[in-house]
C-alpha cells in the first residue's frame, strides 16, 4: 500500500485484531453493542431475589442517553418498570410512563422502553364494564422491535422469542417495526407481545383507555 510504512500497517493490522477479537468477546452478551451498554440479569435482583426497581431504572436512563432521548424529569419522576414477576429481566419486562390515560376520552398515550432483546410478554385485553377492549398501535422512535400477533407463523420466529418464554407464546407472525414507523393491533383481545433488537427499543403507543383489570396474561406467572 503507497504511503504507508511497515511499521504502521502492523499497527493498523494490530488495531483490526483486537477490534475483531472485542466483538467476538461481546456477541453473547445482552447490551447495547454500539453504546458499549451491557446488562446480566443478576444487576437487577438483590441476594433475596427481590427485583431492583431503581437499577432497572438506570439502565433505561442509559438507554435514553444511548438513543439521544431526552430524560425528562416528568419522566424520572413517574417512571414505572416491570418484570412481570417472571424473575427474568432482561428476558421479559419493561418501563413506561403513561403520559396520558383519559377513560372518559377513551384515549392514551404511553411510552415503552425495553432492553435490548427484552420482550412484554404475550397478553390481550378484554372488554370490561369500564372500559371496550383496548385497540393500540406502536410507533417506533428509536431501536426496533419485531411485533407479534395472531396468524400465519412467519419463518425464523422462535429464534426471536427468549428461549425460555416460547412454552408460554402462541403468536408467531411477526412484523419488525423500525424507527418511524408504525404497527398495529389488527383486531380487538386479540393476543400479541413485542419483542426489542440488539439496540433495544422506545416506542410510542396510541392506543384506546387502558384498563388494569383487563389484561390477561399467557403465562400464569406474570403478574404486574
Amino acid at each position: 500500500m503507497a504511503g504507508i510504512t511497515r511499521r504502521e500497517w502492523l499497527g493498523v493490522a494490530a488495531g483490526g485484531a483486537a477490534a475483531v477479537a472485542l466483538a467476538a468477546a461481546g456477541a453473547g452478551c445482552t447490551g447495547l453493542r454500539r453504546g458499549g451498554i451491557a446488562h446480566q440479569n443478576a444487576e437487577f435482583y438483590a441476594a433475596d431475589g427481590k427485583f431492583d426497581q431503581e437499577a432497572a431504572k438506570k439502565a433505561y436512563y442509559a438507554l435514553m442517553e444511548h438513543h439521544g432521548y431526552p430524560v425528562y424529569d416528568n419522566l424520572r419522576k413517574n417512571m414505572w418498570v416491570a418484570d412481570f414477576t417472571v424473575g427474568r429481566f432482561t428476558d421479559v419486562g419493561m418501563g413506561g410512563i403513561f403520559w396520558i390515560n383519559e377513560k372518559e376520552g377513551a384515549y392514551l398515550g404511553h411510552e415503552i422502553f425495553l432492553l435490548p432483546g427484552q420482550m412484554i410478554p404475550e397478553h390481550w385485553h378484554v372488554k370490561t364494564a369500564e372500559a371496550a377492549a383496548k385497540m393500540e398501535a406502536w410507533q417506533v422512535r428509536y431501536g426496533g422491535v419485531t411485533l407479534f400477533s395472531e396468524g400465519a407463523a412467519s419463518p425464523g420466529a422462535e429464534k426471536v422469542i427468549p428461549m425460555r418464554e416460547l412454552a408460554f407464546t402462541t403468536c408467531r407472525c411477526m412484523q419488525k417495526v423500525a424507527p418511524g414507523d408504525l404497527g398495529k393491533l389488527e383486531k380487538a383481545e386479540a393476543k400479541h407481545f413485542m419483542v426489542a433488537g440488539p439496540e433495544g427499543a422506545i416506542v410510542t403507543e396510541y392506543a384506546s383507555y387502558h384498563d388494569g383489570g383487563a389484561l390477561r396474561f399467557t403465562n400464569p406467572k406474570v403478574k404486574l
